[in-house]
């Protein structure tokens, strides 16, 4: 399936053979005329988002399978129950992507997902949020990736099937007509094996055709728990970098998150380090911040799934409207918070409608 069908259902050439054959236009019957144009309308959007994208996302997309409210924890042997669950946007990469449109900014989203049900729904939501699919690669032969997640208060605990996300690589990425795009992040980077020995050639081209782009990295959760050295490359090359307490500590090697903040800001300019509930520790161009979340106990709690990837939308969208670094980090730290209010990383229009209320944003 190519990259344009996985957005608009249909092929640009077909556009182009009804053109040159009007008759065959003026033969079909209405309703065929009436879904044909839907068609081409639908082919125009895409144009529009692609010419107009201003965040590029290149990472993880997947299925996430959320239970919450549970009876327990698992272990061998025993069944545990769940209240509700739901089946909603996961990978790192979706979660941003989708956030950061629904907040106003064009983004696009390049992943690798499967030609299957799960793919098309993905498809689907994406579209819902604002976000520009049109990059995507669909494989023929392999299932979109899937994590169940065991959402708890405190944390949560995750199985994931994603071999084909981890296969995705450096050429099967298309930046051709990104006339407008200002930023790009990396997510879920100990996730894309196919691309850890790319990143800085991909970073390399997309600056040499864009001079005042920036970029951001999440590095999310090692599952091999090795937490490789070869990291530190990237980390120069980027703008921003996103961790949370354990990875900071763990890629570090510091025994406390004041000295893993200090350590990995001698190869970022700005670094953040999410502390759930207790807030935010950051390091922006050697000034040091701390900030604390208004909901300290976590109260109307519900899934605390892609509140870190929220909490990166939330800091790229200041970033991209010119915020003062205060009122990027305290709009980030809101939109972490209130995600976890709500079933899955995305999130509701109310939830949306409240971030905007709260900080006035149109």
């Amino acid at each position: 399936m190519d990259t344009v069908r996985g957005y608009t259902g249909w092929n640009p050439e077909d556009l182009v053979r009804i053109l040159k054959e009007e008759s065959c236009f003026n033969l079909i019957n209405l309703n065929k005329k009436l879904e044909l144009i839907w068609k081409i309308a639908k082919f125009l959007i895409y144009l529009w988002l692609e010419m107009n994208t201003e965040c590029l996302v290149i990472g993880d997309l997947n299925i996430d399978l959320i239970f919450n409210d549970l009876s327990g924890f698992p272990e061998l042997g025993k069944e545990i129950l769940s209240r509700n669950y739901d089946m909603v946007i996961g990978g790192s990469g979706g979660v941003f992507a989708a956030v950061l449109s629904k907040l106003g900014i064009s983004t696009a989203i390049i992943s690798k997902i499967g030609h299957d049900n799960y793919g098309r729904f993905l498809l689907d939501e994406m579209k819902k949020y604002g976000a520009d699919t049109s990059r995507m690669v669909i494989s023929e032969d392999m299932n979109t990736g899937v994590t169940v997640s065991l959402s708890y208060e405190k944390d949560k605990s995750q199985i994931s099937s994603v071999n084909l996300i981890k296969s995705f690589k450096a050429q099967e990425i298309n930046l051709e007509r990104l006339n407008q795009v200002r930023h790009v992040h990396f997510p879920a980077y100990y996730m894309m094996d196919g691309l850890k020995n790319s990143y800085i050639k991909i970073i390399e081209s997309i600056r040499s055709r864009y001079k005042e782009i920036t970029f951001s990295l999440d590095t999310n959760d090692d599952p091999d728990n090795e937490w490789g050295s070869s990291i530190y490359e990237i980390f120069k090359n980027i703008d921003i970098l996103f961790l949370n307490q354990k990875e900071a500590m763990k890629i570090s090697g510091e025994p406390s998150v004041q000295g893993a903040l200090d350590k990995l800001a001698n190869y970022t300019k700005k670094v953040v380090i999410k502390l759930g509930k207790e807030g935010y520790i950051a390091k922006i161009n050697g000034k040091h911040y701390r900030g604390h979340c208004r909901n300290t106990r976590n109260k109307d709690f519900l899934d605390g799934t892609g509140s870190g990837d929220n909490f990166d939308a939330g800091f790229v969208f200041g970033h991209l409207k010119e915020f003062d670094i205060e009122k990027t980090l305290d709009f980030a730290n809101y939109c972490a918070e209130k995600s976890i209010e709500y079933s899955g990383g995305v999130g509701s229009d109310d939830k949306f409608a409240q971030i905007r209320s709260i900080f006035k944003i149109n």
